[in-house]
């Protein structure tokens, strides 16, 4: 055990030579130390729970709400088909990695067959990830401040769409990630960095994204064998043969094979706002990554190879670990084509069926008054002033006011967060390549601020090519980090101003936002709290969603329920939702029809049909990514299943 400065005092004996009022002035001063460690952890601990408590709290008010009904339709069915003993891929067309439905089967098994189960997971990796978005904070702000950015994170996330939608848990092991690298940059134990590997191995297998953050990882490794070669230089450390350029032009190289995959990866929807969102940003940290590759190496090419192994070996392991345990059923099964397949080229097919474009590239001015406040309190000898706050305050308080009223106050106070994260990336990248007076930039602090804006850029790139309002909040609390890390770093650090825009996000979404459910439109008006109800369903659980909704689905599921007399149903396009709430067999090997070949969707509909023979069909009129059934099929249908009744937007067919 560590003995306390109270102990030291009692054993320790004065040195020869040393006076006894300078050992007792030493040995106070050890004691001093102490107790402001001591108050610091309390004050830091108080902190943590205060956040934790309010943040748990604050998304138990709305973990029964806001619902997509294909969303959660999508995740309960894809579980339940594990359940039923199916491989994902091979037995039908996962729409994700495989990893998340296995998940979500765990909890149907542990809370019951419902969609509130899923929810009921969230939560638990939703308490455990806040935790360590305090820590994060942490390294770059007192607990006050730490504690103010981790809620900041928490109001922009989970708590805007509490279902168990993959991005989360990407955000999640993200976090878990950045967590490990830090720390790993404080212990210098290469454990952190397998369990950062483990991180990204568990994230690509929830969805492919996932590999953003190992990209990300990887970036910071060259960063870091940069910093390590720098250090060496700075020794003067002798080397027995002169270096060599082959490593550093093999890492140029690959810097410019990195913009150039950002380019290729969006260059089918290439426009100016898609290079500003997820190019720019990747393009600042190779130029970092650049500059300070350049000059002469002071270390051999085997000694630079060599620093970088020792990271990525290590990480790479534990990112390929849980990978290869989740294939050896695939192995098995001789179905890891079907795995590859689903993962890495179905998706690129499906980018065209599901797109919503980033925000127009002058919605950028929004930024402008959030950015000259930030200015003001790094620069002017003002920026701590009573009158300063006040102005700031007051402002703040005039656009929550306006926001609910004005269309345009309200989508300007979104956008100055949701254009924020590539001015923030080319901010922190001009602060490492030119530093400056005023900026406290040690070696440690280059590197933590590093893998923050690597993290934020990188898994950034989750919006893309689906760049809708939920799909910032997906990485909303790593863009608060960069924020931290970048103001943190300013010598004194900005205080009165940054809390107080902080607080105006949070309010921000608190009070105007988070009581909308309409999700891809959060971004363009206040919608206000709706009136929600119970889903009289069962397997809905205690789920609650907007009134019209309960009324059109209590009615379908009721109307299918009496009338599958052999246990079977059709539904489609787009129907998951009501397979899972019925409780029968989807007959179809696609959860989005949309997916599948269009050419031959009459054939396939009509196979299925002929294979289980239900009495009763639900025809989504209004599917959300694919195309409304062809006509030709409509009309066989009408034909076989002559009976017909109009609910919302489905139309439910049976036979006599």
């Amino acid at each position: 055990m560590a003995t306390t400065a109270e102990h030291v005092l009692e054993i320790e004996a004065p040195e020869a030579g040393t006076s006894t009022a300078a050992w007792f002035a030493r040995g106070s001063q050890r004691a001093n130390r102490g107790a402001e460690a001591r108050a610091s952890r309390r004050r830091s601990l108080a902190a943590f729970l205060v956040v934790w408590t309010l943040s748990v709290a604050w998304l138990g008010l709305f973990l029964r709400d806001n619902w997509v009904p294909h969303d959660d339709g999508m995740l309960a069915e894809s579980a339940q088909r594990v359940l039923q003993g199916q491989l994902p891929h091979r037995d039908f067309d996962e729409v994700y990695t495989g990893g998340l439905s296995y998940l979500h089967a765990a909890a149907f098994k542990l809370f019951g067959t419902n969609l509130f189960s899923i929810r009921l997971m969230l939560l638990i990796f939703f308490a455990a990830w806040v935790p360590v978005l305090f820590y994060c904070a942490s390294r770059f702000a007192g607990p006050l401040g730490a504690a103010l950015v981790t809620f900041l994170g928490v109001t922009w996330s989970v708590p805007v769409y509490p279902t168990g939608m993959p991005s989360w848990y990407c955000l999640f092991f993200a976090t878990f990630g950045v967590a490990a690298l830090l720390r790993y940059l404080e212990t210098r134990s290469r454990s952190w960095v397998f369990a950062a590997g483990l991180c990204g191995g568990l994230s690509f297998l929830v969805k492919s994204p996932g590999l953003y953050f190992i990209a990300a990882a990887l970036l910071f490794f060259v960063f870091r064998e940069q910093t390590v070669t720098r250090l060496a230089s700075i020794a003067d450390v002798p080397l027995e043969r002169p270096p060599r350029e082959i490593y550093s032009a093999f890492i140029r190289l690959c810097i410019f094979a990195f913009v150039v995959a950002l380019v290729v990866l969006i260059r089918r929807l290439a426009d100016l706002p898609e290079l500003y969102n997820f190019v720019l940003p990747g393009f600042a940290l190779g130029l970092v990554l650049l500059q300070r590759e350049s000059g002469p190496a002071p270390s051999s090419d085997g000694e630079r190879v060599w620093n970088l192994l020792r990271m990525a070996i290590p990480f790479l392991i534990g990112a390929a670990l849980p990978v290869a345990m989740f294939l050896i059923p695939y192995a098995r099964a001789h179905a890891l084509r079907s795995f590859y397949y689903g993962v890495f080229v179905v998706p690129f097919a499906r980018v065209s069926m599901a797109m919503y474009p980033p925000p127009r590239l002058y919605m950028v001015l929004a930024l402008v008054p959030i950015a000259g406040l930030l200015a003001f309190a790094c620069y002017s000898r003002r920026r701590e002033s009573t009158a300063a706050g006040i102005v700031a305050l007051a402002g703040f308080v005039a656009v929550l006011i306006a926001s609910e009223h004005n269309n345009f106050v309200y989508r300007f106070a979104w956008y100055s967060a949701a254009t924020a994260i590539p001015l923030l990336i080319v901010a922190g990248a001009l602060l490492l390549l030119r530093g400056g007076d005023g900026w406290k930039l040690t070696e440690l602090r280059r590197q933590q601020l590093f893998l923050i804006l690597s993290a934020t850029a990188l898994c950034s790139l989750i919006q893309f090519p689906y760049s809708s309002a939920t799909y910032f909040c997906y990485v909303a609390p790593l863009a608060a980090l960069a924020a931290l890390a970048i103001l943190s770093t300013h010598d004194p650090a900005p205080r009165l101003l940054p809390k107080l825009a902080a607080g105006f996000y949070i309010v921000f979404m608190m009070l105007v936002v988070a009581p909308g459910f309409g999700l891809d439109f959060m971004s363009r008006w206040y919608q206000g709290g709706g009136a929600v109800v119970p889903l009289g369903i069962p397997r809905a659980g205690i789920l609650r969603v907007n009134s019209d909704e309960a009324y059109v689905y209590d009615r379908v599921i009721a109307l299918v329920q009496s009338k599958a007399a052999n246990g079977a149903v059709y539904a489609g396009p787009d129907s998951p939702e009501i397979y899972f709430l019925v409780g029968m067999r989807d007959p179809m090997r696609t959860i989005f029809d949309g997916f599948e070949d269009y050419a031959h969707e009459s054939s396939r509909v009509l196979a299925a049909i002929d294979a289980t023979n239900p009495n009763v069909i639900v025809i989504n009129r209004v599917p959300e990514v694919s195309t409304p059934l062809p006509g030709d099929l409509r009309q066989v249908l009408a034909e076989r299943y002559p009976k017909k009744v109009y609910i919302g937007d489905f139309e439910v067919r049976w036979r006599p």
